[in-house]
């Protein structure tokens, strides 16, 4: 797939602190909410549908963010999401969140499958594992 898919946040005042930037714990927030993003927009179902009406939970086992210029209310947020890595049982993506076109953040996040009613791990649907094959990129392309 060669198409970029991008999540719009607006950013405003009461994601900031005192020194007139956004909040550390806000950037995980816009980044989670872009990945839900993704799934509602490209597969047609976010996570609450997933886990209610799909039976299929995908809780994180793995967050890491690189932070590289400050986030401001100033311009949206551009969060550009892909996934990187599908295992039989986990997901892992990239969210690379930009200002006025600066790179502010990048993130790399893995959730594994799970049945929810047993929290267990499980596979994947094959129409899940499909739809994310056609998005799958390496890091940085």
């Amino acid at each position: 797939m060669t198409d970029t898919y991008t999540h719009e946040i607006r950013v405003t005042w009461g994601d900031c602190d005192p020194a007139q930037i956004v909040y550390t714990a806000r950037i995980p927030w816009f980044a989670l909410d872009a990945i839900n993003a993704w799934w509602q927009d490209t597969l047609g179902d976010g996570w609450f549908q997933m886990e209610l009406d799909r039976n299929i939970g995908t809780p994180f086992v793995s967050m890491a963010l690189d932070f590289l210029h400050p986030i401001t209310p100033r311009h949206r947020l551009i969060c550009e999401v892909y996934p990187t890595r599908l295992g039989q049982t986990s997901i892992s993506f990239a969210v690379n969140g930009r200002q006025d076109g600066v790179l502010c953040f990048e993130g790399r996040f893995t959730n594994v499958f799970v049945d929810p009613k047993a929290f267990k791990k499980t596979i994947p649907p094959e129409d899940i594992r499909s739809h994310v094959q056609k998005y799958l990129r390496a890091e940085g392309t």
